[in-house]
Order: C-alpha cells, then sequence, then structure tokens
C-alpha cells in the first residue's frame, strides 16, 4: 500500500514516458472497445487522462471528485471505473494515509495489448480523436502543417481507391492467433473477424491476470472459455446483462480460470504434503 502523500512512490507507477505517448493508448484502447463501453466509463476515462498528465499516467482522485467532475452519481463512477479495470485500462492502487488508514485510490492508466491506433484516415481526424481524449491542449504535442500534409495526403488518396477501413471482414480473417475452435464457436453469433479478434484479447487479459500456468490453447482450458461464452450469450438473451456483453464474458472467463487456479494451488500442497 502506498503512502498517500509520497511523490518518490507515485513517480515509480508513472507508466507512459510523456503524455502524447499515454494519448496514443489512449486513443487505440477507444477506438478497439468503444462500442462496447457505456458512455460513462468513457467519460470517467478521459477525466482521469486530465489528471494524469503531471505523474504521466498516474492520476490521485476520489471517487467523489470524478463523480463531481463527471457529472454522475458515485455509484456510477464506481460502476464504471470497474468496467475500465476489467478492460486493463486502468489498475487501482490503495493508499494509506500517513497517520494510518486507508486513503483514496490511485488510478494508473495501462496500454492494453491488441489495440489498434486509428491513423489519420479514420472516420474521426486526428484532431478530433486528440479532443475526445480531453487532454489539456497545453499537454497535446505540436505538429506542423507539413507534418500534418504529409501524413494525410497519400493515405486520403489511396482511400478513394479502396477503403479498406469501410470493409467489414467476416469470421475467415481473424487471426491465426485465436484459436480455430473459439473462432468456430462465436462465429454463428459474431461474423466478425474485429469482434472475435477483440473477445480473445479479453481471454488474454483474463489468463493473464489469474496466473494460471496450463497453457490457455490447451484443449480443457479452452474448453471452458468456449463454455464462458456460451454462458455470456445464453445470459445476453435471458437480458441478465446490464453493462457490456464483453464486460460480462470476461467475468466468467476469469471466474472459471480461477477454478483452475484454485486445482493447482490445491494440487501444489497435495505433493507438498505427501
Amino acid at each position: 500500500m502506498l503512502k498517500s502523500a509520497n511523490y518518490t512512490e507515485m513517480k515509480q507507477l508513472q507508466s507512459f514516458k510523456d503524455v502524447a505517448t499515454m494519448n496514443e493508448a489512449i486513443r487505440g484502447f477507444l477506438y478497439t472497445y468503444k462500442h462496447g463501453l457505456a458512455p460513462s466509463a468513457i467519460t470517467v476515462l478521459k477525466v482521469i487522462s486530465r489528471y494524469a498528465c503531471k505523474i504521466v499516467g498516474v492520476a490521485f482522485l476520489k471517487v467523489d471528485t470524478i463523480a463531481k467532475l463527471t457529472e454522475s452519481s458515485k455509484r456510477t463512477v464506481q460502476r464504471a471505473l470497474k468496467t475500465l479495470e476489467s478492460y486493463g485500462v486502468i489498475e487501482r492502487k490503495a493508499t494509506m494515509r500517513e497517520k494510518g488508514g486507508s486513503g483514496h485510490n490511485v488510478y494508473v492508466i495501462r496500454a492494453v495489448d491488441g489495440c489498434v491506433t486509428p491513423d489519420v484516415t479514420a472516420e474521426m481526424s486526428s484532431r478530433e480523436e486528440a479532443k475526445s481524449i480531453d487532454v489539456p491542449s497545453a499537454e497535446q504535442p505540436e505538429l506542423s502543417s507539413e507534418t500534418v500534409i504529409a501524413k494525410t495526403s497519400p493515405s486520403k488518396r489511396i482511400n478513394k481507391q479502396i477503403n479498406v477501413k469501410d470493409v467489414q471482414l467476416d469470421e475467415t480473417f481473424t487471426p491465426s492467433t485465436v484459436p480455430q475452435e473459439f473462432v468456430e464457436a462465436t462465429a454463428p453469433f459474431y461474423r466478425s473477424a474485429d469482434v472475435i479478434y477483440r473477445l480473445w484479447n479479453r481471454v488474454l487479459i483474463a489468463y493473464k491476470r489469474s496466473t494460471v500456468s496450463r497453457p490457455i490453447e490447451e484443449s480443457e482450458v479452452l474448453s471452458d472459455v468456449i463454455k464462458a461464452f456460451k454462458e455470456s450469450i445464453f445470459a445476453q438473451k435471458a437480458s441478465k446483462i446490464r453493462n457490456t456483453f464483453e464486460g460480462y464474458f470476461y467475468r466468467v472467463v476469469e471466474a472459471k480460470l480461477a477454478v483452475w487456479k484454485r486445482r493447482e494451488h490445491s494440487l501444489f500442497n497435495w505433493l507438498v504434503n505427501e
């Protein structure tokens, strides 16, 4: 637990080399996952990013303060924070007051693996993207007009011929890093390489955090992941999902991997006792 006023400890939590790099990571996250996030989660992430410029990526904020800044209820903010944590884009660090007792949390922004950073030919221009992140303009890197022209003009000319971003890719375009069994299980419901890839990325985040030693691609473990997907589909069909499908799916996968972790721990104890 960190001491709430210890700048040295806070500095050690710095997660990006500069604000521009942090902005790029957040843009990539929103570009990849925005459609599955509640508006409140997006707003909360923007507020945290605005207050994470002094020690880049680290924001020292109370839930009540975030609620006031976003004009939301405390409960809405807590729910948004939980969602952002489940995606791995923020990490909470508890603090301790100098005189003892728990302080409020420190929020560390993280780059999420598998996110695609939009280029300047996307529907929203890079200027609009920067505005959506809502980091103070003083912290934004300046680009000369020549740089902007050099980046945009060739891409726009190419896009007049073939705009790949407008093409909907079906499940056959899913990267080979995603197990075929998972693609086959999800394809009847999401015939989209983009969606299937994002769902698998959620699995990998949950797997990494679980510290389960067995490979995620192992048939028995993968079978449980697919069961988690089917259970999530059932929950969606039954209107039991309050927030996003991806967030719900992540929590079911997390629960199943926790069972695998307990099994490994029990086996370890049995071997030691023997």
